[in-house]
């Protein structure tokens, strides 16, 4: 099935109109008793070729021109010894009026028609005889009506096409919204990883003898990382049946009653693990500090280095 464009017909109209327009200059042309004469004829196809050629050009009033030219040449093109006489072909520009234009510019150019050949009549004839004018109305009035049909067809089918696109849009929406989501729980994962790297990292612990773990820290200890600290050392000792933590402080940059309790709080939930716990690498001006600070570590037990620390184990396990 061939499917064209309103474009590709309103084209196809023009180009009737002026090769029929044509047609008739040739037959003027060799008639001994044209109808019309070849001045007018070619006179015809001009103007309506000059207005096709503006409508090819994107000029949107050439439709509009067409079917007044139409119409005038209907009213003033019909010979006078025929005026009495219903011509059909009078009913040619509404039809060809439902094409471009609205159903209103069907009827006033047919209203037009028919005045214009009734006023040339002189008043009498078929244009003013009540049968014709009543099936001329109905025959426009079926025009009409087609084309109020073809308006809402054409809306349907646009409303249709506009939907499909949204479906087709809320569709794509979706594919990118769930590869989003995808994406999303992608970086969340290499996130929790960086981040469990990164407290590892932080709080790296290893293992220098049976039963035996070190933990040293280094840098700033936070409550953050003081939790993470014990809750790596608590899954450590847990899982590796470990009996005495080394906690080095030597690397820790600064020293105050938050950071000391924190160490406190670790080595004590150590502690009841059945867990020993030793502090090595506490400074002098640490030392002094923490007695300023009145703060007791009598609950666990202290060496200058984890070596130190290490030695005394051993010593006991001798």
């Amino acid at each position: 099935m061939i499917r064209l464009t309103q474009h590709q017909i309103e084209h196809g109209v023009f180009g009737l109109v002026t090769v029929g327009l044509f047609l008739l200059l040739i037959l003027n042309a060799f008639s001994p008793a044209p109808a019309v004469s070849v001045v007018d004829s070619a006179i015809a196809v001009l103007v309506f070729g000059g207005i096709w050629a503006a409508y090819w050009r994107g000029w949107a009033y050439a439709w509009m021109l067409l079917i007044i030219g139409l119409t005038l040449l209907t009213i003033f093109g019909i010979p006078a010894a025929t005026l009495q006489d219903f011509v059909p072909s009078v009913l040619v520009v509404p039809a060809i009026t439902l094409i471009f234009g609205s159903p209103l510019w069907v009827l006033v150019s047919t209203v037009c028609i028919f005045i214009g050949m009734a006023i040339r009549a002189g008043g009498t004839g078929d244009y003013v005889d009540p049968s014709i004018l009543t099936v001329s109305g109905m025959v426009v009035g079926a025009m009409i009506l087609s084309r109020l049909a073809i308006d809402n067809v054409q809306r349907l089918e646009a409303a249709k096409r506009e939907a499909e696109a949204e479906r087709a849009r809320a569709e794509t929406e979706r594919v990118r919204a769930e590869q989003q989501a995808e994406q999303l729980t992608q970086r969340n994962a290499e996130q929790e990883r960086l981040i469990e790297l990164v407290a590892t990292l932080e709080t790296p612990t290893i293992t220098v003898a049976d039963g035996v773990l070190l933990a040293p820290i280094v840098g700033t200890l936070d409550s953050r990382r003081a939790q993470a600290l014990t809750t790596r050392l608590l899954e450590h000792v847990s899982a590796q049946r470990i009996q005495r933590v080394i906690l080095d402080i030597a690397g820790v940059s600064t020293v105050d009653t938050q950071v000391a309790q924190a160490i406190l709080r670790t080595a004590q939930a150590l502690s009841l693990l059945g867990c020993h716990v030793t502090i090595t690498g506490i400074s002098a001006t640490i030392a002094m500090l923490l007695t300023h600070l009145n703060i007791s570590l009598d609950s666990v037990t202290i060496a200058r280095s984890p070596k130190e620390a290490l030695e005394r184990y051993h010593i006991r396990q001798g």
